[in-house]
């Protein structure tokens, strides 16, 4: 950062000392309308040495004319400059007034328009990220990111909450694979923004790395709910079907990257990724391709189609605010959801249909049930564990096969 600003300095010192000879220049009109009077003198000069030569004017006439142009010359010169010196002393103070506003202005301007463009902080993360991606095996480079990340936790010392700088030491101790330093900074954050999917996803993996890889225990969890708040995240589904392998259910695992790969562009690296896991999952348990073939064909005899409103006496609420969807089973003390989708208030009154496609886990899916439990909440939190207050609508049995849409009203609050 200091040779950033010592680079600043000096071109803003550069940029007004040139502004400033500019402006003091002397001149140049004045002594060049000097030289031409004496060249025209001189020129006066030689035309009478000729007209005396040619015998066309008297020598004593010559001498009278030389001593007339030399006064006039003369002359012309004192008066020329006397208003020179005058002209130059009254512009000279006026340009020393104007030369101290500049020198007050220039820096107070390209620094106000810093603050409010620019921002140190930005160029500090960037040589950051730039740093760590490309020289981890460059000792006197890594030792200039360490310099880094040790000014950024000085920083979060004054500032505890800034969520920036804790995320940007979560990822870069990470990358660096320094995991019980992205462990704590991964704590904080979630200290700071809660139950966000996608930090629940990169503190789950931090946590599996920091033990060989292994998910078991609370990645596990943290993966788990991630997926009830987001049930179509990309990480999410990719890192369960891991966790789903690593506990031998490995149809669930390979359900969870069936899901993914749609959602993947065709030929990234990702999804190539994906396929290798796939073929590695069916070759190595002996399962074969065509056993997936059978649940496809079942998925659309088992669907429930709901239109779900909110109840006018709810009408005040934020429109922006979460609403949770979920297809359970009946029995209550089975809280995992079969299904779990996330909407926006202001997507209400909405039509949905719910079938084994959208199941969460695939030895888990709505074709396994004859009827379900199927609630619509509002969450005043944005979480997806029930607050007292919430509105709520729920329809304790439908069934799995009824062709019927059916109405659901989000017409109570959670007690």
């Amino acid at each position: 950062m200091l040779p950033f600003w010592l680079t600043s300095f000096v071109l803003l010192l550069i940029s007004i000392i040139v502004i400033l000879k500019t402006i003091f220049s002397k001149n140049k009109s004045t002594i060049k309308y000097n030289k031409n009077n004496k060249a025209l003198y001189d020129q006066k000069l030689l035309e009478i040495d000729r007209d005396i030569e040619n015998n066309i004017l008297a020598r004593k006439d010559a001498d009278d004319i030389k001593i007339e142009l030399k006064n006039s010359l003369l002359e012309y010169k004192i008066k020329e400059d006397s208003l020179s010196s005058n002209s130059y002393h009254s512009s000279n103070n006026v340009k020393k007034i104007f030369s101290l506003i500049l020198i007050l202005l220039i820096p107070a301007f390209v620094f106000g328009i810093y603050n409010i463009i620019g921002s140190p902080d930005s160029i500090e993360k960037l040589t950051l990220t730039s740093n760590i991606a490309n020289s981890q095996n460059n000792s006197e480079q890594l030792a200039s990111v360490d310099e880094m990340l040790n000014r950024v936790e000085r920083r979060l010392l004054d500032n505890p909450d800034n969520t920036d700088d804790w995320l940007m030491l979560a990822n870069s101790y990470l990358v660096l694979e320094r995991y019980p330093e992205s462990i704590r900074a991964f704590e904080n954050l979630y200290r700071l923004v809660g139950d966000e999917p996608s930090l629940l996803l990169r503190y789950a993996d931090a946590l599996a790395m920091a033990n060989s890889g292994v998910f078991a225990g609370k990645p596990a969890k943290m993966i788990k709910k991630a997926l009830l708040l987001d049930p179509e995240n990309t990480m999410g589904l990719w890192l369960a079907g891991l966790v789903s392998y690593e506990e031998k259910k490995i149809r669930e695992a390979i359900g969870y990257w069936e899901k993914v790969l749609p959602k993947l562009e065709d030929g990234s690296e990702e999804q190539n990724n994906i396929k290798k896991y796939l073929e590695f999952a069916y070759q190595n348990n002996n399962i074969p391709r065509e056993a997936q073939k059978p649940e496809l064909k079942s998925r659309k005899k088992y669907s429930i189609k709901l239109n779900i409103k909110l109840s006018p006496n709810f009408d005040d609420i934020d429109k922006n605010q979460t609403v949770f969807i979920y297809a359970k089973s009946k029995d209550e003390k089975n809280n995992m959801p079969i299904i779990a989708l996330r909407k926006k208030v202001a997507d209400l009154p909405l039509i949905v249909e719910l079938d084994d496609s959208m199941a969460m886990l695939p030895s888990n899916k709505l074709s396994d049930y004859q009827s379900v439990r199927v609630i619509a909440r509002v969450s005043k939190s944005g979480n997806a564990i029930e607050n007292k207050g919430d509105p709520i609508g729920i329809i304790q049995s439908i069934s799995t096969k009824s062709d019927e849409t059916i109405e659901l009203i989000i017409n109570k609050e959670v007690k």
